[in-house]
């Protein structure tokens, strides 16, 4: 991959690497040994189960090396990179471990990329491979690949996940006799680069975030701490698991714990609740919309038995007390907030047993080893009392080492001290639970009032011929910043300025607040998970705002 950071001894100092390991947040564990230690003292438990496919972790273990074995002999070289773009899947799992086995760093891009976003992060990694869908969604990703083969110099070999013509496949690949010598020899280190995975790319070009295997088992191993999660447990995960929700929880979380993950690819509420009652679902970390979904099903809410559902934990959107409450009294599961991002997942969690208060209000107390501050944004040597909405910052184990290739977007967000500041803007309460309030980019300043877009968004989400809204700085000549509201409407319904101000007039919505420009879209540009792409829009409707790539 040619990158100018290797492993964690690029970016911490030897004393800072040994206190991590020293205090049990870095494990030196390979997801390889993880996988082998279930299948010698496990073998008949069901590992995975996705679709129609079940798989022991016996049959996990096997594919795994012999496609490993066959990467390796293709002459794929320990530390090269292979982009990885298939659904929730057994597929996925066995590629994404079977890299990591024969010390490839794998780069996963959900299915929903398309050509410009594929070629763009194969060549960004200097892949060497690509494995791709056979069929999945009915696109065309055999043409897909071939173009990627064609644009991106450093690409060697395409293999489809299955193929019925008798090509070469990751299925196929999976009969080779393991080499076990030959891929023990080529294991990266868990201080190594172990994976890239790309930021949504909400503010500029998406970035690759470099990860080891003891910054990404940090939370799993916590998790199953938090929660007593073990080999009798049962996940799910219908969050894609080429994204960084579903990778941690949906591939690292199952291998810490023995535990059975049962993937979802296509999100369905209905199947999601069908899921929870076949196969005994315990927990998940997965986005709220999921769960808010599954409490509209009300004829399987009550007709299923859902009482093995105890956690479903959720970051990404605020979450109203009332669905809360809907959770545990429709579902009986304790709904839980988190934050995190890419380059820190989950660094702050509610528990289970914090007051009642903090489920709703706050996004959680530091959890598996993450330092958490609020900075001044204007002066980042200046923390801010608790109750001062400023810039967040953490540092700790589960830290990212960088992006790939960007050294001085690196510099920008991290200090020599380990910190990293995430452009998001907090507050912190007297018992130092973190409060989301936006993102920093995301705030309107009016005539040095600052609004928070998600605060108006959220209001105008209440509309009733609204079906979404993004808040959007313009420029203004008077105030510098005016609000824009660009909003997709429902069928039939009409909306102009003066609605939206009478609306927000009878909500007590201060009038500073109010956007004061209108667009109607027929859809917005969003990301490929599922943020509003409110850069393209601001370039779109600001013609004074420069995008900076």
């Amino acid at each position: 991959m040619s990158s100018e950071i290797r492993s964690a001894f690029d970016v911490y100092d030897a004393e800072t690497i040994d206190r991590f390991k020293r205090d049990g947040w870095w494990h030196d564990v390979h997801s390889s040994e993880l996988l082998a230690h279930h299948a010698a003292n496990r073998p008949d438990a069901t590992a995975v189960v996705a679709g129609d496919d079940r798989i022991t972790w016996s049959e996990l273990h096997d594919r795994v090396t012999g496609v490993a074995t066959a990467l390796a002999g293709l002459g794929l070289e320990p530390g090269e990179c292979i982009g990885i773009q298939l659904p929730n899947s057994v597929d996925l799992v066995v590629s994404y471990l079977a890299a990591q086995c024969a010390g490839l760093i794998p780069l996963t891009m959900m299915t929903i990329y398309r050509e410009d976003d594929v070629i763009y992060m194969l060549g960004k990694c200097r892949a060497r491979a690509y494995i791709y869908p056979s069929d999945s969604t009915g696109f065309d990703f055999a043409t897909l690949a071939a173009k990627a083969l064609d644009a991106v110099d450093s690409l060697e070999f395409v293999l489809p996940a299955r193929s019925a013509s008798g090509e070469r496949s990751v299925q196929s690949l999976a009969a080779t006799p393991a080499d076990h010598d030959a891929l023990a020899a080529g294991r990266q280190g868990p201080d190594s680069v172990s994976r890239v995975g790309f930021t949504s790319g909400t503010t500029s070009r998406p970035k690759g975030v470099l990860h080891t295997h003891n910054t990404d088992l940090v939370t799993p191993f916590a998790m199953a701490d938090e929660f007593g999660l073990d080999e009798n447990s049962t996940l799910w995960m219908p969050s894609p698991m080429a994204h960084v929700t579903g990778l941690l929880y949906g591939i690292y979380l199952p291998l810490v714990t023995g535990a059975k993950i049962v993937a979802q690819d296509k999100w369905d509420p209905r199947e999601a609740l069908q899921l929870i009652n076949k196969e005994r679902v315990a927990f998940t970390v997965s986005a709220t919309p999921f769960i808010v979904a599954m409490l509209q099903q009300t004829d399987l809410l009550e007709s299923l038995d859902l009482s093995s559902f105890r956690y479903f934990v959720s970051g990404g959107a605020r979450i109203p007390t009332a669905v809360v409450e809907r959770a545990k009294e429709r579902i009986g599961c304790d709904l839980l907030r988190v934050f995190g991002m890419s380059e820190g997942p989950i660094c702050t969690l509610v528990r289970p047993d914090d007051d009642w208060a903090k489920h709703a209000s706050t996004d959680g107390r530091p959890f598996a080893g993450a330092q958490v501050k609020v900075v001044d944004p204007e002066d980042r040597s200046r923390t801010l009392p608790h109750g001062e909405i400023g810039e967040y910052a953490t540092r700790g184990p589960n830290r990212f080492l960088g992006y790939l290739h960007e050294p001085e977007q690196t510099a920008e967000c991290t200090d020599a001290e380990g910190w990293f500041y995430s452009g998001d803007l907090v507050q912190t309460d007297s018992d130092d639970f973190v409060v989301y309030v936006d993102r920093m980019k995301d705030i309107v300043n009016r005539g040095g009032i600052k609004i928070s877009a998600l605060e108006v968004e959220n209001l105008l989400a209440a509309h009733e011929a609204i079906a979404a809204a993004a808040i959007i700085p313009v420029s203004d000549d008077r105030l510098g910043e005016i609000a824009c509201a660009v909003v997709l409407l429902h069928a039939g319904e009409t909306l102009t300025l003066e609605e939206i101000g009478r609306f927000l007039e009878e909500r007590g919505v201060t009038k500073q607040k109010w956007p004061e420009r209108l667009v109607i879209r027929a859809e917005l540009p969003m990301t490929s998970t599922g943020k509003v792409q409110k850069n393209m829009l601001r370039a779109e409707l600001d013609p004074d705002w420069q995008v900076v790539a």
